[in-house]
């Protein structure tokens, strides 16, 4: 498969490493430099830019008619999410958006240990400027099947989940469950990449949970002050 990057960062460049393993990566851009010009030689196009800068990128992409792959969160809004689905849908294109988690062996451990009558707690212990977009935004679609109906947002507290986030020590669970990034881990990120270009993902899903997300953490900024 033709694939092309844009986004040169942190992220972006711990992408290319996936997609040089299963991919043809026929060109690598920064959000700034000249992506428009290159689209005709891809299938799909991986998006890796700063958040606020994902919105006029993805439409871009998606009304040349490419397939693509947006890091999470697909945009700070679900206003904009929305407009970016819908625009899938009339242009005929794939949008899938990082859902990383959902592809840890322990994402199934943890459907079979929860359910919605359950206590839960989540801490996450590390470092970040945008703790609801870059740890919160994980927690919510791993925990949506307990979450979708959402009855209580009293933050850090919503329905029965209390969130905790706060240290440095890098720690990450949910109940007993486990996510904390070791090297034991499966590669969930390869996992995510292949199934996406082997067109073996449920679009439907990840639709479902990437505004579910977006609509949760509209609230959550519009009310406190995290």
């Amino acid at each position: 498969m033709n694939v092309g990057l844009i986004g040169k960062g942190y992220w972006g460049t711990i992408l290319l490493s996936k997609l040089k393993k299963v991919s043809n990566v026929k060109f690598i851009c920064g959000s700034k430099e000249d992506y428009k010009s290159k689209l005709d030689l891809v299938d799909w196009v991986f998006v890796a830019t700063p958040n606020d800068t994902h919105f006029d990128v993805v439409q871009y992409c998606i009304e040349s008619n490419k397939n693509v792959f947006c890091e999470k969160p697909l945009t700070p809004t679900y206003k904009q999410s929305l407009k970016l689905f819908e625009l899938a849908d009339e242009y005929k294109v794939k949008l899938y958006v990082d859902d990383v988690f959902n592809w840890r062996d322990e994402a199934s451990i943890l459907k079979k240990e929860i359910n919605k009558r359950d206590k839960i707690k989540v801490i996450w212990n590390k470092e970040s400027d945008n703790k609801l977009y870059d740890l919160l935004y994980h927690d919510l679609y791993l925990l949506y099947d307990v979450l979708s109906y959402i009855k209580n947002i009293n933050w850090p507290l919503i329905n029965n989940v209390i969130f905790e986030y706060k240290g440095s020590d890098k720690k990450h669970k949910i109940n007993e469950v486990d996510f904390t990034h070791t090297e034991n881990n499966n590669d969930a990120l390869i996992e995510m990449v292949i199934n996406v270009l082997k067109d073996k993902v449920d679009y439907k899903y990840n639709r479902i949970i990437t505004l579910f997300c977006n609509k949760v953490i509209d609230d959550i900024s519009n009310n406190t002050n995290i």
